[in-house]
């Protein structure tokens, strides 16, 4: 009887654990959140593919996430290439920074000012792959020598005001009610959590009919 409750245990679970799987590649999840009002795109936030594209991908962020730099490095090369390249789809990044540590706000105002103003591609890989490096005197040197060559990066890294989009930007996650990061927003639905290519492909499909 024992060896029985086990065996159907375990039936059980490996049921669930099917389920689980085949639900995240569809992309057709049905406890998916649905928020009121839209996402705006704002100057300060970071474009990944053509500006102009009539689709767009709202994801909240930070280089400090583990599964945020999953979603970048995993996902984001198959989705350039048959997505954002094509001009069918932008990724707008908007930071969000939960521990207020002056370093990381540092970093990520300067991702923005970059982006902005400058060559972003070089500063996005080395966050990527070393976020920790914010804290060290070599990527202080690093932004003080891009600023040197560049006097618009440095106006906007050294203006008072102009972290003010991550507090704007963690505010509207609040009001929002979302529940970590990477958080996508598209066509107002809610996707949170890190999302393969093949489950964010079957998304667009369904929700931009491409």
């Amino acid at each position: 009887m024992i060896f029985k409750e086990r065996f159907m245990v375990r039936i059980t679970y490996c049921c669930l654990v099917l389920v689980f799987v085949i639900g995240c590649g569809t992309g057709t999840n049905q406890d998916v959140k649905t928020i009121d009002g839209n996402v705006v795109q704002n100057s300060e936030d970071v474009v990944f593919g053509n500006d102009s594209a009539e689709n767009t991908i709202f994801l909240y962020a930070s280089y400090n996430c583990q599964y945020c730099r999953y979603l970048f490095s995993r996902t984001f090369s198959e989705l350039k290439q048959h997505y954002l390249d094509k001009g069918l789809v932008k990724v707008v990044v908007k930071f969000v920074d939960f521990g207020e540590d002056p370093q990381t706000r540092y970093a990520l105002k300067a991702a923005s000012c970059i982006y902005r103003y400058g060559t972003y591609q070089k500063f996005h890989e080395l966050l990527l792959a070393d976020p920790a490096i914010v804290a060290s005197e070599k990527f202080r040197v690093l932004v003080d020598d891009i600023m040197a060559e560049n006097p618009d990066i440095a106006e906007c890294l050294l203006s008072k005001t102009d972290t003010d989009f991550l507090k704007e930007n963690l505010e509207e996650f609040r009001q929002k009610q979302f529940t970590g990061t990477p958080t996508m927003v598209i066509n107002s639905h809610v996707y949170t959590g890190f999302v393969s290519y093949e489950k964010i492909d079957a998304i667009l499909k369904e929700e931009f009919e491409l």
